[in-house]
C-alpha cells in the first residue's frame, strides 16, 4: 500500500475493527487481569503513547502500582519495587524490548507478533487487512492502545469504535510552536502530539503540566507567539486558563478519545503545511539511530 497519510486514516477505523475481531481478547483480558504487583510499562515511538495508556489502564483497572518508562532508564534506576513489564512495540523485536526485559521482571509483550521464549508472555494482537506502511504509527498505534481500551471496559468494543471518527478543526496556523496544556489525565494524547510533531517536523511542541504552568512557564508565552492546545475537563481551573489563552478549545471525554482527536488534529496540521504523515522526508540519521543497539 502506498504510504499515503488520506489513506491511512481512512483504514484506521477499519484497522481497529479487524484487530478487535481477529485477536484472543479474553487471553489478553484474563493475563491482564493477573497483574497484581507493581508493574512497569515500556515503549519508544509510536508505542510510548501505548505504554503510557496501558500503566494508566493496569492502575486504574487493578488498582497496583503501574508506570510507564523509557526502555533506557532500566539500566539507570532500582527496578527492584517492580514485579512485572510489560513492552509494547508493534514489531515485538527492536532494541527497546530487549533493554526492558534485562532486569529479571517477569516479562509481558503487547505486540503484532510472538517469538519462542517461554520467559515472556505474548499479548498478541493479530490483524488480517495488509500491514500500515507509515512513518507516523496510526493503526499501529490505535490497535494496541483499543486492546487495552477493551480490557478496561470488559469487552463494550462498540465504545471503542464509537470514539473512531474524524474531528473538524479550524483554525490559523499562526506560528510553528505548539504549547500543549496536560496532565496525568490526558498524558497519552499530548504524548501522542509531541512525538508525532517531533518525528513529522509538522511543529514545535512544549507540553505544559497544567498546574506547573502557574508557577513561572507563562512567562515562554509573552516572548514567542505559539498555538496553545488545551485539553478541556470544564473545572474551575480550565476555565480561568481558556480565558487568559489564545487556545485551541475542545470538549474531550477521555484519554482515548482524546488520543482520536489529537490523531485528526495533527492530520489537520500536516495537510494545512502541504505535508504527509506517513511519508516524513525524515532526517538522513533515521536508520542508523534507530538500528542502533550498543552500550546506552
Amino acid at each position: 500500500m502506498e504510504k499515503n497519510m488520506k489513506t491511512n486514516f481512512e483504514f484506521l477505523k477499519e484497522r481497529v475493527v479487524d484487530s478487535l475481531d481477529n485477536t484472543d481478547l479474553e487471553f489478553i483480558r484474563d493475563e491482564l487481569s493477573k497483574l497484581s504487583e507493581p508493574t512497569l510499562f515500556s515503549g519508544v515511538g509510536g508505542s510510548s503513547v501505548v505504554s503510557e495508556f496501558g500503566a494508566k489502564v493496569i492502575n486504574t483497572k487493578n488498582g497496583i502500582v503501574s508506570v510507564n518508562s523509557e526502555p533506557r532508564d532500566f539500566l539507570y534506576r532500582n527496578n527492584t519495587s517492580f514485579k512485572n513489564v510489560v513492552a509494547c512495540s508493534y514489531s515485538g523485536n527492536n532494541y527497546g524490548v530487549e533493554l526492558s526485559f534485562l532486569k529479571g521482571l517477569r516479562r509481558y509483550l503487547l505486540s503484532n507478533n510472538s517469538f519462542d521464549d517461554s520467559d515472556v508472555t505474548y499479548l498478541k494482537y493479530d490483524t488480517t487487512i495488509d500491514k500500515e506502511r507509515s512513518f507516523i504509527s496510526l493503526g499501529a498505534t490505535l490497535i494496541p492502545v483499543s486492546i487495552l481500551m477493551d480490557y478496561y471496559l470488559n469487552g463494550q468494543d462498540s465504545l471503542i469504535l464509537d470514539c473512531i471518527g474524524e474531528t473538524s478543526f479550524n483554525f490559523d496556523l499562526e506560528s510553528d510552536i505548539y504549547e500543549i496544556f496536560s496532565g496525568y489525565d490526558t498524558s497519552t494524547s499530548s504524548k501522542y502530539l509531541e512525538s508525532t510533531m517531533v518525528e513529522s517536523g509538522i511543529g514545535i511542541p512544549i507540553v505544559h503540566d497544567k498546574y506547573s504552568y502557574c508557577h513561572g512557564r507563562s512567562t515562554f508565552g509573552i516572548n514567542y507567539n505559539a498555538v496553545a492546545i488545551y485539553y478541556n475537563r470544564n473545572t474551575e481551573f480550565d476555565k480561568m486558563m481558556l480565558e487568559e489563552l489564545k487556545q485551541f478549545e475542545d470538549q474531550i471525554l477521555d484519554d482515548y478519545q482524546m488520543l482520536i482527536q489529537s490523531m485528526y488534529l495533527t492530520k489537520y496540521i500536516a495537510e494545512k503545511k502541504s505535508k504527509d504523515l506517513s511519508k516524513v522526508e525524515y532526517s538522513p540519521i533515521v536508520k542508523k539511530l534507530y538500528k542502533y543497539n550498543g552500550k546506552i
